[in-house]
């Protein structure tokens, strides 16, 4: 668990979400979402199918807009459509699928978008993507194409593209549910050592283990709402709502 934050006074969030609203067609599916995230902070969402969690995660990160309410990450209001994409290069968005380009290698890969988007030279950008590919265990990799790597290693290589632009928060969204089950330890490894490095992190995840041994905070959502959030012992020991603790029980138990 990141205990850097236990000992920091009380600061500006560095996510911060009021009155989040979102609909999709006639189906509500955030009701007034209040949420916070602090520097160096891992928070993990949990809640069954179709809570809202992922919905959160894509607003935080930019990737939908709030239809009421507001959002800041990193002080910038992506709730204004004119300064929302000033938040491109702050953040680092790893999906359940790697969307890794087949013809390029993984460094290829992870250096594609710095010399596209950030126009850095070749060479300079190889070198950061050698780095980020270090970072994640797969230094030695660098020369493999996706179809010569495992689906955890395919992964590893998406977390290394996104730590490659240096973003001040990594968003991860069911990073793990597309692997094979003994492949999601090396992946939730990475992770844990991003958050023992103090990144910030917002991670939904159906990994009960990763959420109770890694997080700073763990939030419940059910139907579109926080239903409970505290300290990953409290929810997981003593949860307080019958939402939350009929849902551990029913995974916690499968």
């Amino acid at each position: 668990m990141n205990t850097a934050i236990a000992s920091q006074p009380l600061v500006k969030p560095i996510i911060n979400l009021t009155g989040v609203t979102k609909s999709f067609g006639t189906t509500q599916v955030l009701k007034q979402i209040n949420l916070e995230v602090h520097q160096g902070e891992v928070l993990v969402l949990i809640g069954a199918s179709g809570s809202g969690k992922s919905t959160v995660l894509r607003i935080m990160s930019g990737l939908e807009t709030a239809d009421a309410g507001e959002v800041w990450v990193n002080e910038v209001p992506l709730h204004d459509a004119r300064r929302a994409r000033e938040i491109r290069g702050h953040v680092g968005m790893v999906f359940q699928q790697f969307n890794l380009f087949p013809h390029k290698d993984a460094l290829g890969n992870v250096s594609l978008a710095l010399i596209k988007a950030r126009k850095m030279n070749p060479v300079d950008a190889r070198k950061r993507a050698m780095d980020a590919l270090d970072r994640v265990g797969l230094a030695d990799r660098a020369d493999h194409y996706p179809s010569q790597l495992s689906g955890g290693q395919q992964q590893r290589v998406a977390i290394a593209r996104a730590l490659a632009v240096e973003p001040g928060i990594m968003f991860f969204d069911e990073a793990t549910s597309a692997l094979d089950p003994e492949l999601v330890g090396e992946v939730t490894e990475v992770m844990r050592g991003l958050a023992r490095d103090g990144m910030t992190m917002v991670v939904v995840t159906h990994e009960m283990g990763f959420a109770r041994k890694t997080a700073d905070r763990v939030v419940f959502m059910d139907k579109g709402v926080i239903a409970e959030q505290g300290a990953p012992e409290q929810i997981f020991v003593n949860p307080q709502n019958e939402r939350t603790q009929q849902f551990l029980h029913r995974v916690l138990d499968h």
